[in-house]
Formats: structure tokens, sequence, C-alpha cells
């Protein structure tokens, strides 16, 4: 028989083998800050569902401090991490003016490197952000970092449209909902399925 010391380590491995294994199988998703050698990283996956037509990101809110690090992780090819920003595809600037853009390109799924893209936000403020394939199915994001501030916190459209990235209906709709008071007040807020649309009994998320 098991002494007590090896069944508590037994029961141990269990544990970690059963949540490693749902993981891989996409039966839960452990989203927001985790410890990663004494890092705090806060996740966001990218995926999508299909059966009602999305791309998105989830948590599509996040609040984080200066200097902390997001980490998304793509569960679907052709995902990726954009700031608005005109820089990017010309899009209106919605991040703080004196932050640095970011941009990951397309990623790929899986567990590979270039399923990932990680990003240190220093700048305090609002930063928008948007995937470059997806981004009229509603595939956009917030972070705030620190306080809310900049044009991140101007309505969508505010600028000069000439020349500019088209503003998508879901893209509104999205920003309308996600506002930075109730990213503070939640510190992550989950994609809203129930707002951009219904799912079908049998129907599983890609995500």
């Amino acid at each position: 028989m098991f002494s007590e010391m090896n069944r508590r380590s037994f029961l141990k491995a269990a544990s970690v083998a059963t949540a490693t294994l749902a993981n891989g199988m996409g039966w839960t998703r452990e989203l927001g800050a985790q410890e990663m050698g004494g890092e705090e990283v806060t996740e966001i996956r990218i995926g999508a569902f299909y059966a009602i037509g999305r791309w998105y990101f989830d948590p599509v809110g996040v609040h984080v401090q200066p200097g902390q690090k997001i980490r998304w992780i793509c569960r679907k090819w052709g995902g990726s991490v954009t700031a608005f920003h005109p820089s990017n595809a010309n899009h209106e600037l919605r991040i703080p003016e004196g932050a640095r853009p970011f941009d990951s390109g397309i990623l790929i799924e899986g567990n590979s490197p270039r399923a990932r893209f990680e990003w240190v936000f220093e700048e305090e403020g609002t930063y928008d952000y948007f995937s470059r394939r997806h981004e009229r199915l509603g595939a956009v994001g917030r972070i705030v970092v620190g306080s809310p501030g900049g044009p991140g916190e101007k309505p969508v459209g505010y600028g000069e449209s000439a020349g500019r990235a088209l503003i998508f209906r879901n893209v509104e709709t999205i920003f309308s909902w996600l506002t930075t008071e109730k990213i503070v007040e939640q510190g992550s807020v989950a994609y809203p399925m129930e707002l951009m649309g219904r799912t079908f009994p049998g129907q599983e998320s890609h995500f």
C-alpha cells in the first residue's frame, strides 16, 4: 500500500496531468494573470466560433499596471494582435500618443512560439487593438494600463476619415459596450457572446 507521502505525491501528479490534458483538449481556458518564473503575465486567447461567425479575443478587456506583460495565444491560424495606429494599415490612433505601436503579424496555431505574442505595456492609458484579418467580425480588444486616458477614450471614428481605414459596425458595438470603467472595475472582461450572436445546440467554441 502507498505510504501517506507516496499517496500525496501520486494525487498531486494525477491532478497536474489531468489539468494539462484538459487544457490540451480545450476543456478549460485558465485566463488571467499567471506567475511565470516569478513574472506576472496576463494571457489572452485568440480564437474563432464559427457557429456565430466570430473571431475574438478573450478576455476582451484587461486592466494591468505599467510594466506588466501581456501574452496572446492564438488557438486558430490567422489571427494577429495589432494596435489601432496610423502605422498599422492607417487606422485611427487609439493608443496613448507616447506609446509604441505593436503588431504581431499573422500568428499560427498550437504550441509553437509563432503562435504567441508578448508585449510589455509601459505607458499609462487606454490601448485598443484588432486582428488584421478579422476586425470586421468584431475581433478587437481593449487594455487599460494604470488609469484610462488618451485617444482610446474618444468615440470610434473621432478623427478625419479621409484616407483612414474603415470603421466596422462590429467594432463600434464592442467598444461601445466595453467601457474602460467596466474594465477597471472588473479587471478582466470576457468576450460578450450574448451580445455578438447566438450559439446553437451541439456547437462548440473553436477557442
